[in-house]
């Protein structure tokens, strides 16, 4: 038997509560030449529409979250700016974004300007400043950088990546972790200029931050780097180099890793500097464009290969600890907001898909009355529910260690580790996801004029290898597990976590309690492997301990709302993400299961 999904729901209402005019015209004019095919065209038609929602609104699920995780901090100010926000992205930051995208309107270099002299400048086309407007005008980068603004700041970020990268989510969150690394210095030139310009909500007006690690013989071996920098005599610091990938070329501002130290092996001898576009005396400072990449995807960052002809540069703070500074202040976060961005674009592509299933027609009947439609959205939706719950609850865990609420330093080592692990688990899971969400569409969803559909794909593909392939995560938390014991602190706080549960039924915290034991004895064997061996079987571990997590913190948000009286769709979620994640077996389908996944895709 078939269950039908409730697609009635008004997602429409704009912020005065009216409906859309668009939305209102259910037919368009058609050609008399094409007597059979308005049927197809006009459901085509309401589709487009309904991409257009305000893409805040239509998600009761994360107005839950922000409420969940925001409490009182959830003004009625910030409300109004989520909701304007969630309108901009599905209709101008969209259409910029993909007016960007297209093949000539990518950025170049000039290098020279028009008298010969050398310049390096990179040209974008006007979309591409138009969409930065908006992301920057939401301030997202002050939300951010505020003590304990991460969970707000992240909001906005999240609704940000709905609209694809677009050439400016890296480096919005560039200039977050410039910022408040800066605000940590005190003995530092320019620093509350600088922070002042990464901090104006215009990107017209305002500086962008970027970040060089990567050099061509190293990349996820960081320590290989050979990018010199050096103290002249004349008390300045000066980098000799070229750096590989680099993204957001065009920074005003780039902080980059180079070797202080030849004596020093591997990340020893590596230290963090600020490298300015300008030099003190207002000329250009010392560095030159190779060639930008031509990416399969975040086609509108521009990144290059750029060479350091002795540039200027500035230490950011003791050069013998720059590096783990970098490590700790900068990739740290980078991997968590990467996890974010995932989830936004993953979202967007439901949304996109799901009104699609809502208003195609196959075979006489709408395609989100068949079952397998029906399971492929549910297990993106679940997907999309149960990780964003995790990530939220690393990112409150986070703010709390920042405002010293939280000062036990397991927990501390635990957001280290899920930072590391979420990084590497959500970006693969987002690009399966998307690639179904294409699957969907079928031969409408390949196509890069019908939807955004293509470029979030493209843009997951490259994000999942930013900041730390699969690989390196895996064999930087197993180096963890060695040191540190990084594996016991998990066991320690999931057993914390689990106590913190008093008043949901024990059948739904017996699934993360079988699959916690399970883990343990996962752990067990991972000890006594030899070490080649270990580097096979840590995937595995670190796909169990994601799933345990993201689980017990969906339902944490998943009773809250059910307390509230707002449904039980995060509870659905839940329920089916158990479903797919906890379990070895194939599924035994019935009818309990068939009502489940229409249910999860329900809202």
């Amino acid at each position: 038997m078939n269950v039908k999904v409730d697609i009635n729901k008004d997602t429409t209402k704009q912020l005065d509560g009216s409906e859309p005019q668009e939305r209102q015209k259910s037919r368009i004019a058609i050609e008399e030449s094409m007597p059979r095919h308005d049927s197809g065209r006009c459901n085509m038609h309401d589709w487009l529409v309904r991409t257009k929602d305000n893409v805040y609104l239509q998600n009761n699920d994360f107005i839950h979250s922000m409420q969940f995780w925001l409490g009182d901090a959830l003004t009625p100010q910030v409300k109004k700016d989520l909701n304007e926000y969630g309108a901009k992205i599905s209709t101008d930051l969209e259409s910029h974004a993909a007016e960007n995208d297209l093949r000539f309107n990518n950025p170049r270099i000039d290098p020279f300007n028009g008298i010969g002299e050398r310049i390096d400048k990179v040209i974008h086309h006007p979309s591409y400043a138009a969409v930065g407007d908006i992301i920057y005008g939401s301030d997202v980068v002050s939300r951010l950088v505020k003590t304990g603004g991460l969970r707000e700041g992240m909001g906005f970020y999240y609704l940000s990546c709905h609209g694809g990268e677009s050439g400016h989510t890296c480096p919005v969150i560039c200039n977050f972790e410039t910022a408040r690394l800066l605000r940590k210095l005190d003995d530092f030139p320019e620093r509350d200029e600088y922070i002042a310009k990464l901090e104006t909500p215009s990107y017209t007006n305002n500086f962008t931050s970027s970040q060089f690690l990567t050099e061509v013989q190293g990349g996820s071996d960081v320590g290989a780097n050979a990018t010199r920098a050096w103290l002249g005599e004349d008390g300045v610091w000066r980098i000799r180099g070229e750096k590989w990938f680099c993204s957001n070329a065009d920074a005003e501002l780039m902080v980059i890793t180079a070797r202080f130290s030849e004596a020093r092996n591997g990340t020893k001898g590596l230290s963090a500097f600020l490298v300015p576009s300008t030099k003190p005396d207002g000329t250009r400072n010392d560095f030159t464009f190779r060639r930008l990449k031509e990416k399969m995807g975040t086609k509108a960052l521009a990144s290059a290969e750029i060479d350091f002809r002795d540039a200027y540069a500035i230490p950011l703070g003791s050069v013998e600890k720059g590096f783990n500074r970098m490590m700790e202040e900068v990739v740290h976060y980078s991997r968590i907001a990467l996890a974010v961005s995932v989830l936004g674009m993953t979202n967007r592509g439901y949304q996109i898909v799901r009104a699609y299933a809502d208003t195609r027609e196959a075979f006489g009947q709408t395609i989100i009355d068949y079952p397998l439609v029906q399971e492929n959205l549910a297990n993106i939706k679940a997907n999309i529910n149960v990780c964003l719950a995790g990530t939220f609850a690393l990112i409150d865990l986070q703010d709390k260690i920042e405002l010293g609420q939280e000062t036990r330093s397991v927990y501390k080592t635990f957001a280290r580790l899920m930072a590391n692990i979420g990084k590497s688990i959500i970006s693969r899971r987002g690009v399966d996801d998307l690639h179904h969400c294409i699957d969907t569409m079928a031969g409408n969803g390949a196509i890069e004029t019908t939807s955004s559909l293509p470029r979030l794909f493209r843009d997951t593909v490259i994000q999942e290898n930013w900041e730390g392939t699969h690989n390196t995560l895996y064999s930087q938390v197993l180096r963890d597990f060695t040191r540190f014991e990084h594996d016991k602190v998990y066991i320690k706080v999931i057993e914390n976590i689990l106590q913190e549960f008093t008043n949901i039924p024990p059948m739904d915290l017996a699934i993360a309690q079988k699959s916690l034991s399970h883990l343990k004895l996962k752990l067990d064997d991972l000890q006594s492997a030899s070490a080649p061996l270990k580097t096979l079987k840590i995937k595995d571990i670190l796909e169990t301990m994601a799933n345990i997590y993201y689980y017990l913190s969906a339902l944490k948000e998943a009773y809250d709302q059910i307390n509230k009286g707002q449904g039980s769709t995060k509870l659905d979620a839940a329920k089916w993400y158990a479903q797919i994640n906890f379990s070895d077996e194939k599924t035994d389908w019935d009818e309990e299961k068939l009502a489940l996944i229409a249910k999860v895709i329900s809202a």
